[in-house]
């Protein structure tokens, strides 16, 4: 017997309501979510300035994953550099902690928005990393040394307009783009030594793989719920495949 509307939408609430992610794995959309890569390679960055760095931060580690992947690819030599990591979403601290434990690496809570300083002292780090990662451009200033790096790569906050299109609602970070962020960083006196920005696009095998994504995301359509939504997601589930919606990053080096 064919599925029903009312049971469609039944288990399109409940993959929403139910979705949930540990550190930044999208494993579970694996097939089902495909993506464009920028042009440029931010790990390779990372692992670059890891190489000649004594005391290096990861910002917004997650679960720990990308940076133990870094760790595992440089010398083997404790001695040349101190590594730490930063999370601001308290559920990710065990996980973080657990997975970085054999690098010796000392993760701490940090969540940029809450205004709060960044644990460390005035000048500590030579290099700090963050991937999609909130910031303080104050506190950088404050925490790295003279002549440190600061790389960034973000996601626009514009990118994925589609959904809002479909969905209602406002970006919740709009004013998170490259032109911004470049002047906040340059007001507390660091110097910009590269920018670059990227539009691709995302590309969802069906509707239920957008509901489940939103509940990953949830800042790309703020407040979304499957029932508010039915008419909406029932024109997708009707319509082309894949679903494709707008991809946006920009990275950023700068120095102080």
């Amino acid at each position: 017997m064919a599925e029903s509307a009312d049971e469609r939408h039944a288990r399109w609430a409940q993959i929403h309501t139910t979705a949930t992610m540990q550190g930044w794995d999208f494993s579970p959309l694996s097939g089902r979510l495909t993506a464009d890569d920028p042009p440029w390679d931010f790990d390779a960055s990372c692992l670059e300035a890891m190489a000649a760095a004594t005391e290096c931060l990861d910002m917004g580690t997650g679960g720990g994953e990308r940076l133990g992947v870094l760790v595992s690819q440089l010398d083997s030599d404790p001695n040349r550099r101190r590594i730490h990591a930063s999370e601001g979403w308290e559920p990710n601290l065990p996980l973080a902690a657990s997975v970085l434990a054999g690098f010796g690496v000392d993760v701490r809570e940090y969540d940029s928005e809450s205004g709060e300083p960044m644990p460390w002292s005035d000048g500590f780090f030579d290099l700090v990393m963050n991937r999609h990662e909130s910031h303080d451009p104050t506190e950088l200033a404050r925490v790295i040394s003279p002549g440190g790096l600061f790389l960034t790569q973000q996601v626009d906050g514009t990118e994925a307009h589609e959904f809002r299109e479909w969905f209602g609602g406002a970006p919740e970070a709009p004013d998170n783009r490259l032109e911004p962020c470049v002047e906040a960083l340059e007001a507390q006196g660091l110097r910009i030594t590269d920018a670059d920005e990227w539009t691709g696009t995302m590309c969802f095998a069906d509707v239920e793989a957008v509901i489940e994504y939103l509940a990953y995301i949830p800042w790309d359509v703020p407040g979304f719920t499957v029932a508010d939504n039915l008419d909406a997601l029932d024109r997708l589930a009707a319509g082309d495949r894949p679903i494709e919606v707008t991809q946006k990053r920009f990275r950023i080096s700068a120095q102080r």
